[in-house]
Order: structure tokens, then sequence, then C-alpha cells
């Protein structure tokens, strides 16, 4: 890529000096006005690194993602000989708000989606085209590695054999009177809408706009499966004769069973075959190795439990069978690529509150079983590799930091030359009191090692006490990572002055399956006092910390903690409560994902083992007559996943003994806030809450 192209573009210098020095506490406003930097691509020659860039505005209660290009070295010198990252300030160009940027394997052209269709364009983001126009959007671009075709998704009637056909039907749904949701099966409806009458189908289209075709024509099931899933589900063979997907097929279960499978179906036209049928678990996120011969893929082996160790298998197209390549490796495979060659696997996963990117390599022998550490410091996610193999970008943040990309040269021994790309956020860090997380570690229920995390408030002074606001994460499998959190933020939450302290108690990811297990059917037990012990040992830790004056908020599985803490324990003043659990066997009636219920309250509600071991045991309506703390209560009417309702009966019981509380609807939202206009009266809400009873 020829770098006076580029400037004539429309790029500028960005002078990468370090920032200045921190000053105040952050405020919502602050908040809303970090740039979210995410989805860091390198090229295939690894010379530049395409990014989205995501901006708040708060007052037309709107986000906006455009997309940047930065070199991955320095080309010029600033004053004084300081280094000069060149950096085009909106890819394709100034209007386009371009999203999903992926380079095709020459690195020429670039495909990417904006007004909701796919687009191409040349690398220096000159000739734009659009290459689809389809009726349900275009999104997760993917290229064939032979460069001539582009596999995305999109919404289709599955009985529609022409996309005139779709268009007939969603205007005929749109514009009909009558609004009645009728079904027949359960999950009709998921994390926060209905579920459509659409199918989410795998398309190819050729780079010039030609042979647009649906490759899962007729199938049922959506690729990827919701609610989340993105192209990482799909991916095409080296020779492009093939794909590999991953999709849920399993009819009226579809709502108590974990079982996707991998797929694959020849590109030019043929019925999928199921590749893991084998296994009962969840099997997804197919990679092909370089040389075709092996697809990676992530498996579960426990069916019916969504928080089962994701194995990292490798499957032998040529014998169709499949092995672990880590069985020792106690951690999750979240995401993982080949290097070029083929010799090396980066994996990327969680250990001990940081997200951090290791690799093995294949030797005489076989698959090194001791995976290498190839990051250090702060949290690390989104790994992309050159496809010359010798650069790797990836995001990394920390709790005092948002992300930014990051770049280093691959070698054997690991990476070098590790330097930061970007500094979209400098600017307004530099005017911010933020400080980092501090770890410490303290003896479980079970006599283990269990780790905390503290946070000093930008009013910290030595000798002063300070009010404490203890945060308890949700999942219940989850964890909290040393991360800037785009909702659950620990220096907003420090804001006022609260002393933050956040334990990751069984239950939690990144120290062993077993440790991850150990929540499952026993949700008030040791987890609590695992939680309990955490508190306690930062308190005795750490003196400036006020023992008299404690909040304590959670949302999910940590709203349930926080409604259970309600009828058991006295020592906060004030409580939050978001998309909380109150009522398991509510909880089992309504949500959607009924194997999550089955498997963490060991069945339905109707089994009378499950009814007298769990529901009957740790559920927190039961212990209602002990609620005295003052409670704010937070719900979102379209969380199909905790719905509403439980919020609802927590505040009943509260309003009807008396106990001061408080609560918010937000009939716009769903398990997260996310609007940013809601956003602001939520951290007004929560903060002013604990403020009012944490107060001196």
């Amino acid at each position: 890529m020829r770098i006076g192209l580029l400037l004539t573009a429309g790029f500028l210098a960005v002078d990468v000096s370090a920032q200045g020095r921190v000053q105040r506490p952050m405020t919502y406003e602050d908040f809303a006005a970090v740039r979210n930097v995410g989805d860091p691509q390198v090229s295939p020659d690894g010379r530049w690194v395409l990014y989205a860039l995501r901006t708040t505005d708060v007052n037309a209660n709107s986000r906006t993602t455009i997309t940047r290009l930065v070199t991955t070295g320095a080309v010029s010198s600033g004053p004084r000989g300081q280094s000069v990252i060149v950096q085009m300030p909106q890819w394709p160009d100034a209007k386009t708000r371009a999203s999903e940027a992926r380079w095709s394997p020459d690195g020429k052209r670039v495909a990417y989606i904006a007004g909701g269709q796919l687009w191409i364009a040349d690398a220096s983001g000159a000739n734009g085209r659009k290459i689809t126009n389809v009726n349900g959007g275009a999104s997760g671009p993917v290229w064939s590695p032979t460069g001539d075709r582009i596999a995305f998704v999109t919404g289709v009637y599955p009985d529609c054999d022409s996309d005139g056909c779709n268009i007939e039907r969603a205007k005929a749904a749109d514009t009909g009177k009558v609004k009645a949701h009728i079904a027949d099966n359960l999950l009709y409806r998921h994390w926060t809408e209905w579920t459509p009458q659409t199918r989410s189908h795998l398309f190819i289209v050729a780079s010039d706009g030609t042979g647009l075709r649906d490759v899962t024509a007729g199938v049922k099931y959506d690729v990827p499966p919701g609610p989340f899933g993105g192209s990482e589900a799909y991916a095409f063979s080296p020779d492009g004769k093939e794909l590999a997907y991953t999709a849920k097929d399993q009819g009226r279960a579809d709502a108590w069973s974990t079982d996707l499978n991998v797929y694959t179906v020849p590109v030019s036209g043929g019925a999928p075959t199921v590749m893991s049928a084998a296994n009962r678990g969840a099997d997804q996120n197919p990679v092909y190795s370089p040389d075709g011969r092996t697809i990676l893929y992530a498996s579960q082996a426990r069916p019916g439990f969504e928080s089962d160790r994701q194995r990292l298998m490798a499957y032998d197209r040529s014998s169709r069978t499949s092995r672990e390549l880590l069985p020792n490796w106690d951690r999750n495979a979240d995401a993982y690529a080949f290097s070029a060659s083929g010799d090396a696997i980066y994996v990327n996963t969680v250990d001990a509150s940081r997200t951090k990117i290791y690799r093995i390599t294949r030797t005489a022998s076989g698959w090194t079983n001791v995976p290498q550490i190839l990051t250090s410091g702060g949290n690390n996610f989104s790994p992309s590799v050159s496809s010359d193999g010798k650069t790797i970008a990836w995001l990394q943040d920390a709790t005092e930091r948002p992300a930014e990309v990051y770049v280093a040269t691959v070698g054997p021994s690991g990476l070098s030359g590790v330097r930061r790309l970007t500094h979209e956020n400098d600017a307004l860090l530099a005017q911010l009191k933020l400080n980092p997380v501090e770890d410490f570690w303290f003896k479980g229920a079970d006599g283990d090692s269990v780790q905390g995390l503290l946070l000093r408030p930008p009013q910290y002074q030595a000798g002063k006490k300070l009010p404490v606001l203890f945060l308890i994460h949700g999942g219940p499998q989850g964890e909290w990572l040393d991360q800037w959190h785009g909702r659950w933020n620990f220096e907003m939450f420090a804001s006022p002055g609260f002393g933050i302290v956040a334990i990751n108690p069984r239950g939690s990811f990144g120290y062993g399956q077993k440790f991850t297990d150990q929540i499952s059917r026993d949700w008030g037990g040791k987890v609590y006092t695992d939680l309990m012990n955490g508190l306690d040992a930062a308190l005795a830790r750490n003196s400036w910390l006020d023992s008299t004056r404690m909040g304590a908020a959670g949302g999910s599985y940590g709203g349930y903690m926080t409604n259970w803490i309600a009828g058991h324990s006295r020592r906060f003043k004030a409580l939050l409560t978001h998309a909380g659990v109150y009522n398991l066997e509510n909880m089992y009636g309504a949500t959607e994902e009924i194997w999550f219920s089955d498997w963490e309250f060991g069945g339905p509600y109707w089994d009378k083992n499950a009814m007298d071991s769990v529901y009957r045991r740790w559920s927190p309506h039961l212990f209602a007559g002990n609620f005295h703390t003052p409670h704010l209560v937070v719900v979102g009417e379209l969380d199909y996943r905790v719905p509403y309702t439980e919020g609802l009966s927590l505040f009943t019981a509260l309003q009807r003994q008396g106990v001061p509380s408080r609560l918010i609807d937000f009939p716009d939202e769903g398990h997260w806030i996310g609007k940013p206009q809601n956003q602001r009266l939520w951290w007004g809400e929560s903060l002013g809450w604990f403020r009012k009873y944490l107060s001196p």
C-alpha cells in the first residue's frame, strides 16, 4: 500500500506524546464522551489496522460507529524527533459510517457494512460500491481466501425463494393491524424481542455483486445462533470451496437444549452436513487451518450447561474425528486463530481477572500442551493476526483507561516491539483522576484462594475514612475484569468518593472449571461466604474503608445476591438491585432460556428434589420478612432473561413492609440499560441513592 496515495485521501498526523496529568473525578458526561475503540483488523501485510470507533451523542440519544485506518509503524518524525503515526480520520470517507471492515486476502480491498448493506472499496477508501441490496440487511462479512466471494448473513423468511417474497412478507407483517404474538413452542421470545418469523441465513456473493445465493436455503434455524453471535460463527475453507458454520437445530427442545453444532456446506450448493453431532453440548465457531486439513472449534462436553469449559477441539477433515488439543489446560478457549504457517495457534481467554493472549506451537511430537502467554498487563482481547504471520494487533484496556489498539511483532520467543497505535481518549483522560485497580487474595469458603479487586476513589487521602461500595457481578458464571466496563464502570461508581470492593467468588471464570462449577444449585451458599470473606479481608487490610458506611449493588445474578443479602444481613446501609432474580419459581416459568434454570436450579420447580434442595432453599422472596435495608430496584420491561416482574415483586415486598425503596422501570430497555439518556438517569439515580445513605 502506498503512503502517498493514503495521504491524498485526507489523513492527518497524530502526536503520540504522553498524557497530561489527571485532575478530577469522572462525571457521566465524561463517561459518555469516551471514544469506544473496537474490532481491530490488521492488514495481510501487517502495515495497517482498521478499527471501529463508536461515539455517543447524549442529547440526540444515539451512538455512531465509524471506521478508522492507522499505520502500524512510524512513517515520519514530529517535533523534536517524536514518532508520528499516520491515521485516517474516517474510512472510507468523511460521510460514510462504515462498520465491520474486513481486508481482502490480497490487502487491496476492504468489505464493510454501511447503511445496512455490504460494500467494497479500495484499501485507500476510493471506489466504494454497494454489492448487496437485501431486504433483511447484511452483516458479518467474511472473505473467501480466494478473494472472489464474501459470506455474510441476512434475515429471510425460510420458506421464501426470492428477496421479492421476503419484501412482501415483511410489508404484510409491518402493515397488519393485528400485532398478536402466537406461540406453539418455547423460546417464543429471546433476550429483548419476540422471536420473529424470519431467520438469519448464511449467504455468499461475488465481489462484483453477482451470484447472490443462500447457502442455508430452507433451514429453520439461525446462522449465527442468537442473540449475540457474529462472524466468528462461520468460516471459509482455504480453497474457498466449503463453508463451516455454527447453528442450533433442536426443534421444540431449543429452549432447554444447549446443543449447538458445527455444520459444513459446499459453496457450490448442496445440503449442510453436521460435523459435531456426536457431542450433545455446544460446539461452535469453526476455524480452518491454513493447509485445510483441520477445523478448530470450541466444544462444551456437558449438555445443558452454558458455562462448561470451552475446550479447544481439532477436527480432522480426512478421518472425520475430533480431539482436544489442550486437555490439561483448565481455561476456556474463548477465541483462537492459526498463524499463517499453521504451526501456531493463538488463544484468547480469561485468567484471574484479566483477558490474556496465549500461543501454542506445533513440534515434531505434536502441539505443545502448555500455552505460552504473550501479553502482560491490562486486559487484552480481540486479537487479529496478519496473513504473513509477522504482526498481531489487539485491544487493551484497564479499569482506569478505555480500550485502545495495540500492535506487536510476532517472533519465536513471543512478542516484541509492543506499542499502542491509537490515542482516542488521551485528551479526556488527561483531565480525570482515575486510579488503577489493586488485586488482593483471601481465604474462600473451602479454604481456597479467592481473588478480589479494590479501587481507591479520586478523593482518597491517607488517613481519611471513605464509604464502601460492594459490587457483585452477574452470570452467575462471569467475572469482574480489570477493564473499562461500558456499563458497570468501577471509576464511575468510585467518583462520589466511594471505595470499590469487587470479588470474584466461586462461579467466576478464570480460576478453573471446578471453581466455576461450584455456584450451580448453591446460589446463596459458598458464594455468599466468599463474598463476605472477601469484603472482610478488604476491610481488614485497608483501614481507610469505613465499615459503618457500606452499600452493595449487583445486576442479574448480582441482583439476586443483593436480594439475598437483603434477607440475610444488616451490615449495609443501602442496596441496589438491577434486573435481579427474586422468586426462583416465577423465574423458571417466565425466563426464555430454560436450559439455564434446569441446570442452575436442578430441574423444574415441579421436581420434588429440585424444589426441596434449591427452590425452597435459595429463593430470596422466602426471606422478604427480614428486609430492612433501603433498596433501589431497577428493571427493564424488555428484559426477557430476568423478566421485569421479578423487580416488581421485590418492590412490592419492600413497600408493603415500609422499607425505604424506589423503583425505576425502563419500558424501552432490556437486561442492560443502553440508551444514552437512560444511562444518564441510571447513573444519577444509582449514585444519588448511595450518596443519600452513605454520606457522613
